[in-house]
């Protein structure tokens, strides 16, 4: 081999280990993880939700939700169980409503479902009290999951229904989670 030749190859052999150095070190550095076409799961996090809607009257709803969000480089994605109360009143009585729960949003789309064990107090003259479990599946429009525009149907469960409230449901929910505003810092679930 020439010396020419000899010094060629220890550039390229120098220059072949410089980039897998690099590449290496690169990768692990924290700078890979903030890339931003990464695609992880944040941790999942107890969030507070609330919100307000409507069917014959107006309600407020209020709880925590069990949520994580998919940071893709097109949009976000969340996902989570929830537990809230609707609390509806009127002149007449109180209308409670603990709920169980489950919502799932890609982007400007969501959808969710909840088992309510609506609990309608002194409905008639003698204080009774009636009890009612619906499911309601929702769909609607979010703004990446932080905010949701549902609509929602009632199906009666069980054999007593509460009639002073419509089936159809529109309500405007808030899912309050911190790492919505530093998604970059937010911890990422452990595969």
């Amino acid at each position: 081999m020439r010396t020419g030749n000899k010094a060629l190859a220890v550039r390229f052999l120098g220059a072949v280990l410089l980039i897998i150095t690099a590449t290496s070190t690169y990768a692990q550095s924290d700078s890979a993880r903030t890339g931003p076409f990464d695609r992880f799961w944040t941790r999942s996090r107890i969030i507070p939700k609330i919100g307000v809607g409507a069917q014959d009257r107006a309600f407020f709803e209020g709880g925590v939700q069990w949520q994580s969000i998919y940071k893709h480089p097109l949009t976000l994605f969340t996902k989570g169980a929830y537990c809230t109360v609707d609390v509806f009143v009127d002149d007449k009585n109180l209308l409670l409503g603990p709920k169980l729960g489950y919502e799932f949003t890609a982007g400007i789309i969501g959808t969710a479902v909840d088992l309510t064990y609506f609990i309608d107090h002194n409905y008639d003259s003698e204080g009774s009290n009636r009890r009612s479990l619906v499911a309601t599946p929702k769909i609607g429009l979010t703004i990446l999951g932080f905010a949701d525009l549902f609509y929602g149907y009632q199906i009666p469960l069980s054999d007593k229904e509460i009639t002073t409230i419509y089936r159809n449901r529109f309500s405007l929910v808030f899912n309050l989670n911190r790492d919505y505003f530093n998604l970059k810092g937010a911890p990422r679930r452990v595969r």
